[in-house]
């Protein structure tokens, strides 16, 4: 006797089919209609009987069994008598995809749901179990471990024999979808098809290949991986079996990339804080002696050459602020570690930011979530951060436009975090400049000197915060997120 667990009302999507089935180790699960047209299965099913979901679904049951288990009729009259929850289970001959006959016990239910009359076939597979090795357990091990993506193969047709969680949140399709499906049906477009077919082929087994997979949902975005092709051999040297591993390594990408910049910033700290004092002593004499000329040159009516000495010394200002923003990222400045109110940092900026924003014609939007927590940073660098990401936001706007700054709390597994998003309606980061915008020197803007968003990204991570760039429809994201 079997008890089923209760099912909600409702249409089941093929996920949550497998979670519902899940409580039933061992069970295999066949949705049918009023019709008794398969309408879904669970992926179990799929493995122990060789079919595709491609080939099943939208078929008749009688195609599996011609048991009158597999009848809808008598479905209907073994639900009719007794408790609707607990059943007698029936012996069957199920046809496999191969042709041979797979001994199981039905069990029918029946759901009613907002789209007509649903049954449900409960297969429990009766051949004998072979209790596996630690070999065998381990490979099992591998298959539902959702940090590790691996896909089993076929070896003769390349035919995906089974899936882990994490290649199926890759290749985007449930497990349902993929089982039994070949593999060039998700992996022909890649330029790392080639390199799995001559693997397979018997050629050279692949270790630790760096691939970026691009993500094919709605979410997009990619992630970093390392991928392993090779073969199942017997003792006696035969093909058995084939397998793809792929191990996710964009935390470590992402790690690596944070060290190399922090070395070039170092670099360049290095640099400056040998040169700044000597760029600036004759700076400021040159920047003297002209005012000097300018108040001379104003006296005797040479407007001309005052304007002259105009745009030389703003070009001494441009200098000396790029030695400034040098001297920034060479030395650490001190933080005061004050708990404060994000929304208050953001109230002070606002009037330098509205006026820049006026000059340029752009209409900035400012909301924040009521009742934020506190946040400890120094405020003052704060402001520098978000003056600084506003200010090249509007920039990026020729002609018009919307900024718009929001503030809200997120939480996900690393912890509390305060949110602030900076949204321009821009040209964007072209995609080629999107991994590197934080490196030194790196800008999208004619005069610009490139250090601003390093120094900004400095001061976030000195407060053990993240600062993030996305390029949307339109215009330009920058996120700064702070632990609260």
């Amino acid at each position: 006797m079997y008890k089923a667990p209760s099912l909600p009302v409702g249409t089941m999507s093929m996920d949550t089919l497998d979670e519902y089935s899940s409580h039933l180790p061992g069970a295999m699960v066949l949705v049918l209609d009023d019709e008794g047209v398969i309408t879904q299965c669970n992926s179990l099913f799929l493995n122990e009987t060789g079919y595709a979901s491609s080939t099943i679904l939208k078929r008749d049951i009688a195609v599996l069994s011609d048991s009158p288990l597999f009848n809808t009729r008598m479905v209907d009259n073994a639900l009719s008598i007794g408790n609707r929850n607990i059943f007698k289970p029936e012996p069957a001959h199920l046809i496999m995809a191969n042709g041979e006959i797979l001994i199981v016990h039905v069990m029918p239910l029946r759901m009613e749901t907002g789209q007509g009359l649903l049954h449900l076939l409960l297969l429990f597979n009766q051949e004998p179990v072979k209790e596996g090795n630690l070999i065998q357990r381990f490979g099992e091990t591998m298959l539902t471990d959702d940090h590790l993506g691996a896909i089993l193969l076929h070896p003769a047709d390349s035919i995906i024999l089974d899936i882990s969680p994490l290649a199926c949140r890759l290749l985007g399709a449930p497990k349902c979808s993929i089982v039994n499906e070949p593999l060039h049906h998700f992996f022909a477009s890649t330029k790392e098809y080639k390199l799995i077919q001559n693997a397979l082929a018997g050629g050279p087994a692949v270790r630790n290949h760096p691939m970026t997979w691009l993500h094919r949902t709605e979410q997009a975005g990619q992630t970093e991986l390392l991928m392993d092709v090779g073969l199942f051999h017997s003792p006696l040297g035969l093909v058995e079996g084939a397998y793809i591993l792929f191990k996710d390594v964009t935390n470590l990408r992402s790690l690596e990339e944070q060290v190399q910049r922090s070395d070039r910033l170092a670099m360049i700290g290095q640099i400056a804080a040998g040169a700044a004092h000597e760029i600036r002593n004759p700076l400021t004499a040159i920047r003297g002696f002209l005012q000097l000329f300018q108040k001379t040159m104003t006296v005797r009516g040479m407007s001309k050459e005052v304007e002259y000495t105009e745009i030389m010394l703003t070009e001494l200002d441009r200098i000396n602020s790029l030695v400034g923003e040098f001297l920034m990222l060479s030395k650490p400045r001190h933080k005061m570690q004050n708990h404060i109110h994000i929304d208050a940092v953001l109230r002070d900026i606002m009037p330098m930011v509205s006026s820049e924003a006026l000059l340029h014609g752009v209409t900035v939007s400012w909301e924040w979530e009521p009742g934020l927590p506190f946040v400890t940073a120094d405020p003052e660098m704060l402001k520098q951060v978000f003056l600084n990401i506003c200010k090249n936001g509007i920039e990026a706007m020729n002609i018009g436009g919307d900024l718009t700054v929001y503030a809200q709390m997120e939480v996900n597994s690393e912890g509390r975090w305060l949110a602030v998003d900076i949204q321009d309606t821009g040209p964007g980061i072209p995609s080629s400049m999107l991994n590197k915008i934080f490196d030194p020197f790196v800008t999208t803007k004619a005069n610009g000197t490139g250090l601003g968003l390093s120094v900004c990204q400095r001061i976030v991570h000195d407060f053990g915060g993240i600062i993030k760039a996305a390029t949307r429809t339109e215009g330009a994201l920058f996120t700064v997120m702070l632990p609260c």
